[in-house]
């Protein structure tokens, strides 16, 4: 999504682009580098502690000095790649402060806009109530305002500096705040690993079909399917589209890819393996007699055989997942397993639907795993 919102900021016009890092930072500088191979210069400010959105921002105050206007973008959720071109077409008109909003089924999880004749007149921060509403999309074109505002923001309840916080400031200050409605299925807000089962859906159903790789005799393909160079599909195979399989990836004989499935460069799909409404990340190995769905699989996993991630509960309810011992409705009927990177699984697992297994954890034979599993843990069948 990084990658994919850099593109869309470089085609807008963008060539100095700030990354605030902090988690994993190393890997973000390893993948994208000075900015090169995309056109733009990167630099990176490291973010120490995670604060907040305004602290985030803040760190910034020294690359952007002396930028009169400048554009700032969430790195963590979807963009559609034509977002910040007619963002800024529209916000360079404004004279102040512009957001882009969008309008959500449930604004609970969101900055809420209230806002009169395309004025931002209060934002409200993060509530419990579930309703519909106007967000904020995690897109400004800002000035040199902030930066004080930011110094005079107070942590919020969830004890974070809340970049809306310092635009509320602003507006009290008089600061004219603009909203920039980004129309329907424009963004998406990335709170929790099964959101991108939905961004995923999005992207694949606006790609068009590329044939790069090989396709052997006797495999059936039906829809827009993105393979990519250097991949295999071997006979017996079905390939349901939309899809997209990435380099050097091997699948069959005899596999079922799904729609709505990515699997990553340099992935196997083996024989008599499905694969349905998925993302197996690259260098993941699926070899052979499994059942990935509804599911989000990180980096170099390996599963054994007959590994199956249950996708739908008995009494068919919305699954929940537990986030900082919390219960969280998915909001999904359908939602499978969620794996960190480097998950490796014995033969026979079967994991429940909802339950995330932490990055680096091995689930021995035959274990059926009905609970979040930590990272780096051993989980044996009971």
């Amino acid at each position: 999504m990084l990658e994919r919102s850099l593109a869309a900021l470089v085609s807008a016009g963008g060539r100095q682009v700030t990354l605030v890092v902090g988690f994993r930072s190393d890997k973000i500088h390893d993948r994208l580098g000075k900015g090169e191979a995309i056109g733009a210069e990167l630099k990176y400010v490291t973010q120490k502690t995670a604060k907040g959105t305004a602290d985030a921002l803040g760190t910034c105050g020294n690359e952007l000095r002396g930028e009169d206007r400048f554009l700032v973008l969430y790195g963590d959720d979807y963009y559609d790649t034509s977002v910040p071109r007619t963002f800024l077409a529209k916000a360079r008109q404004n004279k102040g402060i512009t957001i882009g909003t969008a309008n959500v089924q449930d604004a609970s999880r969101f900055g809420k806009i209230q806002s009169k004749r395309g004025r931002v007149t209060e934002i409200q921060e993060k509530t419990s109530k579930a309703e519909p509403g106007e967000v904020n999309a995690g897109i400004y074109l800002m000035d040199q305002s902030i930066f004080p505002a930011i110094r005079k923001t107070k942590r919020s309840i969830r004890g974070e500096l809340e970049l809306t916080d310092a635009v509320r400031i602003l507006i009290k200050e008089g600061t004219q705040v603009h909203t920039y409605p980004l129309g329907s299925r424009k963004w998406l807000g990335i709170s929790y690993p099964w959101d991108m089962l939905e961004a995923n859906q999005w992207i694949l159903e606006s790609e068009k079909s590329v044939a790069k790789g090989t396709v052997e005799r006797g495999v059936h393909v039906s829809g827009s399917v993105v393979l990519e160079e250097g991949s295999v599909v071997k006979a017996g195979s079905y390939l349901e589209g939309p899809l997209h399989v990435g380099k050097r990836c091997h699948v069959g004989p005899n596999s079922y890819l799904r729609p709505y499935s990515t699997l990553g460069d340099d992935v196997k799909v083996g024989a008599g393996c499905e694969v349905k409404n998925s993302i197996v990340m690259r260098n993941t190995k699926i070899p052979h007699l499994s059942y990935v769905g509804d599911s989000v699989i990180g980096e170099d996993c390996s599963l054994g055989a007959g590994t199956i991630t249950a996708n739908l509960r008995f009494d068919e309810a919305e699954v929940k997942s537990k986030v900082r011992d919390s219960w969280v409705n998915s909001g999904r009927k359908k939602l499978g397993a969620i794996l960190g990177d480097g998950v490796r699984t014995g033969i026979s697992v079967s994991i429940f639907p909802g339950v995330k297994i932490g990055r680096g954890a091995w689930i021995g034979p035959g274990a059926i795993v009905d609970r979040d599993v930590p990272s780096s843990a051993r989980y044996k069948a009971s």
